[in-house]
């Protein structure tokens, strides 16, 4: 990237995928140039930002290279996205002195602007990162909303041939989740995939490289489903959720995502809560469970462990405690087959 003279601001954005479509609103209106990680720069790239899209890799030497960058641009003040003490002291290595961010994981002495994450919880995400770039709070949060994403066309058009053609309703599945205590159990899915397929409803399944095999377990159990684990980058998998009629999601990156291209999702929910997180962008119908004592408790790991509330045993008990038939009812009635089940 060439020098374009001194900048006033530069946001470090968040460094996972839902967090950066939930950022994308604020990210846009404040126009300032934005340090993403690479694979996730086409995303703010796709919205459309006023300002620069610096991409960094992960690693010692992608932060050399992004201090290098920074100080070469010279940024005056810069408004931390990323609640991490690695976000803040790769700025103040890159000589950006004015530093606003919630004062976590022990970064308060880098930070000239401190602000209260607890003062963000009650808000959703997508407002939250409005607070942290200085702006009031105020994001439209019912209905369709936050950030509508386009697909690059030729990414469209390649997954449109490579799916299957014909009037039955494509429903993607979303069997993983960067927390396992979000994910609900892969035999569950398993059995919704095959619900589907008896249904005349095509499930499409998707993951990342690293859920080859949990979505391979789920498309075995519908002849009729599309495996595509693996085999989407951020981009790819905005194109191949635009295409979907529906999502079956859990909270994770692949929920907020299929919200900013405009396909309605049922989303699975155990210890988030739906109140700070849910996607925005489409209509979803949450389905959760009964009600637990613990939650939510926001934790990626469950550490629960003996006796459950309703079940035998309590790890993980608020995602096992949601069935099959619950979902396949939610299903069907987004897609106008029936009257909600949950």
């Amino acid at each position: 990237m060439s020098e374009r003279g001194a900048r006033p601001c530069v946001i470090r954005a968040p460094n996972h995928l839902g967090d950066v479509v939930a950022a994308l609103p604020a990210i846009t209106e404040d126009g300032s140039d934005v340090l993403v990680v690479r694979w996730l720069a086409p995303l703010v790239e796709m919205a459309g930002t006023p300002g620069d899209v610096i991409a960094f890799d992960r690693g010692a030497r992608g932060f050399a290279r992004a201090v290098a960058e920074l100080r070469q641009r010279g940024y005056g003040r810069g408004v931390l996205l990323s609640a991490a003490f690695s976000a803040a002291w790769l700025f103040r290595c890159g000589g950006v002195r004015h530093l606003r961010g919630t004062a976590t994981d022990g970064r308060s002495w880098l930070l000239r602007e401190r602000v209260d994450p607890e003062s963000l919880r009650p808000l959703h995400r997508i407002d939250a990162y409005r607070v942290l770039l200085g702006r009031e709070a105020g994001a439209s949060l019912e209905g369709p909303g936050g950030h509508r994403l386009v697909p690059p066309a030729a990414a469209v058009a390649r997954w449109r041939a490579l799916l299957p053609s014909g009037e039955a309703p494509l429903v993607g599945l979303v069997p993983g989740a960067h927390a396992p205590a979000r994910r609900w159990p892969v035999e569950r899915f398993a059995a919704l995939a095959a619900r589907m397929g008896s249904l005349g409803i095509r499930p499409v399944v998707m993951g990342g490289a690293g859920e080859v095999a949990l979505t391979a377990r789920v498309a075995a159990a519908a002849p009729a489903a599309v495996d595509t684990g693996g085999r989407t980058d951020v981009v790819d998998l905005a194109a191949l959720l635009s295409l979907c009629d529906l999502v079956v999601t859990n909270d994770t990156g692949s929920m907020h995502l299929a919200g900013a291209v405009g396909t309605p999702t049922v989303s699975l929910w155990g210890p988030s809560d739906p109140g700070e997180v849910r996607q925005v962008g489409a209509p979803d119908v949450r389905v959760t469970g009964p009600d637990l004592a613990c939650k939510p408790c926001y934790r990626n790991h469950c550490a629960r462990r003996g006796a459950g509330t309703l079940l035998a045993e309590a790890h993980e008990e608020c995602m096992r405690l949601i069935q099959v038939e619950d979902v396949a009812s939610a299903v069907e009635a987004a897609l106008g087959r029936g009257a909600p089940g949950v």
